[in-house]
Order: structure tokens, then sequence, then C-alpha cells
């Protein structure tokens, strides 16, 4: 028995760290969502300084993540998320309304997407 102790303790911090990366995931996923809802009722208030700087706030935040973000989910998927994020900038500079909008909608799909991924669950597992 006492050959079989290590192993589970490494097995157990796995799952330790595991399961604090699917909160903390979850946690800074729900709050970008909020922040794009907030970003979307002044897009659609037509408040685009509000607007672009609800943006700018999201963007730090997601910027400080991207270290951490790049260790534990899947580049693509990270990239997607940039890469909207940058289009909703521009678009929101250019105050367009139906492309901002649709793409904050894609944007908070990708991040509904990278909490999912993220998220210990049966299907994640298999």
């Amino acid at each position: 028995m006492k050959v079989l102790r290590i192993p589970c303790f490494i097995l157990l911090l796995l799952l330790v760290f595991s399961l604090c990366n699917s909160n903390a995931v979850s946690s800074r996923c729900r709050d970008w969502t909020s922040q794009i809802d907030a970003i979307d009722q002044n897009a659609d208030a037509q408040h685009w300084s509000a607007a672009a700087d609800g943006l700018e706030t999201l963007y730090r935040d997601w910027t400080d993540c991207q270290t951490w973000f790049h260790v534990v989910i899947e580049h693509k998927e990270i990239d997607t998320a940039e890469a909207l994020l940058q289009r909703c900038r521009v678009l929101c500079q250019e105050e367009d309304d139906v492309e901002f909008r649709a793409s904050l909608s894609d944007l908070r799909a990708q991040l509904m997407l990278l909490d999912e991924m993220e998220r210990v669950s049966i299907k994640n597992i298999l």
C-alpha cells in the first residue's frame, strides 16, 4: 500500500487543480459575459463612448489572464476569442451597430465555449 501513496497523492493534486481551474475559468467567463451585456446595452442606447470604455476594461481583464489561459486552454479557442474581441473594438470605434452587436454575440458565445471546455463534466472527461 505504501507504493500507492505517492501516485494517489499526485492524482488528488491534479483533481484539486482541475476543480480550481474550472471554477476560476467559469468565474472569469461569467464576469466577462456580464461586462458584454453592459456593453451591449450601451450600444443599444447609442452610448458608444461608454461601450468603448467597457470594451477597454474587458480587454485589460482579458489580457491579464492570457498567460494562465495559454497554459490551460487550447490556443485556437483563445485566439478566436481574441480576434472577436479585437473586431468588437474596431466596430465600436466605427459605431457600426448591427455588425458590432453581432460580433458581441459571437464573443459571448466564444466565452461560453471556453467556460464549457474547462468545466469538469463527464462530457469533457470522456
